[in-house]
């Protein structure tokens, strides 16, 4: 059988229920996630799918749920030592400047991966562009956003310090 085929039909006939899999076990954006990359898993494997399909895609669902539940934890780890007392452990962020932890952790995902992609990692924008799998021009757009939103959480944190008498002056 042509591969396009045989991936439409399995397309249309499990890829309901793969999604009802997964939203009973997430909400409704990561399952529709989830089906997204099942059936990418399908695509690449399509000579691996067995006759009878459906148990074989609950099992890349099932991991597709579970690698994910994972990176979850590993950003929230990520997060909550970003937010924490001092810096990450070997990090070029001096000892005991923890504002600009604090700043990081404050922004979104994609902004503190550009900025640290840039900063601790040592990319340039070409290579952070192929590392993120994006346009160098969208990289120095969101690189630029991600900039003046960093300073604005600095400049956020160093309003936050001023006492009330330095206020009213």
């Amino acid at each position: 059988m042509d591969p396009e085929p045989r991936f439409e039909q399995l397309y249309r006939s499990y890829a309901d229920r793969v999604h009802a899999y997964a939203r009973r076990r997430s909400d409704a954006a990561t399952a529709d996630d989830v089906v997204a990359e099942v059936f990418l898993v399908v695509w690449r494997r399509l000579n691996q799918v067995p006759e009878e399909p459906f148990p074989w895609l609950l099992a890349v669902a099932r991991r597709v749920l579970a690698n994910r539940r994972r990176a979850e934890g590993r950003a929230a780890a990520l997060r909550d030592r970003l937010a924490g007392a001092g810096p990450v452990s070997g990090g070029p962020v001096a000892a005991g400047d923890e504002r600009v932890l604090r700043a990081l952790a404050g922004l979104g995902d994609r902004d503190r991966e550009l900025l640290l992609l840039i900063a601790w990692e040592g990319l340039d924008e070409p290579e952070v562009a192929e590392a993120l799998g994006l346009r160098v021009n969208t990289v120095a757009v969101r690189l630029h956003r991600a900039r003046r939103r960093f300073a604005e959480a600095l400049a956020a944190q160093d309003a936050d310090v001023l006492t009330p008498m330095e206020v009213r002056r």
